[in-house]
């Protein structure tokens, strides 16, 4: 069972009703959190009276002066409208699922210029995952696209899409110019990042999750294809029995290691000698990205 998370002594909160004669409103500060089996808050009030109160007596003053609290927040889930590309990403993309595998959506929308432009604050994204879908608001996606972000460069580059707007579409026309040599560094840091944090579970643990392992391989692969070809794979046939053996823990883990460090080896060649750009073209990203803000609003 997880522990009881209190709030920190100190905290300025606001009563929700009137208490021994402390008005509702006031102003109070949490001078005692509740003990062991017990659910009461003591707060000192601004005469010094002390209160035995329960979370539902209070509410954080931070929060009850914030004046768009009551503000109803856009939910997604009611405006599925807004979605503009939506495509299966993830393993069954690959080429890499068992009977097993769940389906995996990613993809982007782009609220209404009513929703947008009011005060109302649109996430950057949302996530619902019931259904294992992801959506990114459309200028976070560009932005993750023109810093070479591996999960958004690869729904532009899947088969598997489900739905894409003409905006969208125009979008996928011009992913060329979106890749650039800057996958080097996504890539290959975030291999090396994460074959440490899977040593470290290996000496702690003794155990790997081998559909991680699989992925950070087939991540490296993918890399090397980019730089040496301009655009980006997602399905690896020749590697495809490899990989899946990783991902059913039939391979040593010294054998693994030592694919990933040639593959490193070939993503240092590959990016020294790729013609990729070092930077997207920005120009084409912001028209592309004014024209959807102009469709909103026509």
């Amino acid at each position: 069972m997880q522990p009881k998370l209190h709030l920190a002594l100190g905290t300025h909160v606001v009563l929700l009703r009137t208490i021994d004669n402390q008005a509702k409103h006031s102003v109070a500060q949490v001078v005692a959190t509740p003990c062991e089996h017990s659910e009461y808050y003591t707060v000192r009030c601004v005469d010094g009276t002390l209160l035995q109160l329960t979370r539902q007596d209070f509410g954080l003053r931070k929060q009850f002066n914030d004046p768009l609290l009551g503000l109803e927040q856009p939910q997604l889930a009611e405006n599925r409208q807004w979605i503009h590309y939506r495509c299966v990403v993830g393993s069954r993309a690959y080429g890499l699922d068992t009977p097993e595998s769940d389906t995996d959506w990613r993809g982007f929308f782009v609220p209404a210029a009513a929703v947008d432009w009011g005060l109302a604050t649109v996430p950057e994204q949302y996530e619902f995952v019931e259904t294992q879908e992801h959506y990114w608001e459309v200028q976070k996606f560009l932005n993750l696209l023109l810093r070479a972000n591996p999960n958004a460069l690869e729904c532009l580059y899947t088969d598997m899409v489900e739905h894409a707007s003409p905006l969208a579409l125009e979008l996928r026309a011009m992913r060329h110019k979106l890749l650039t040599s800057r996958i080097y560094q996504s890539h290959n840091s975030y291999v090396l990042a994460q074959f440490r944090l899977l040593e470290r579970d290996l000496r702690t643990h003794g155990s790997l999750r081998w559909k991680h392992v699989m992925h950070l391989i087939r991540l490296l692969l993918s890399g090397i294809h980019a730089l040496r070809h301009g655009e980006l794979r997602l399905r690896h046939v020749a590697e495809h029995d490899q990989l899946m053996a990783i991902r059913a823990g039939e391979l040593e883990w010294d054998t693994i290691n030592r694919w990933r460090i040639a593959l490193h080896a070939e993503f240092e060649q590959a990016y020294a000698a790729t013609k990729l750009p070092i930077l997207p073209d920005l120009a084409a990203a912001n028209a592309w990205l004014l024209q959807v803000r102009r469709a909103q609003v026509d």
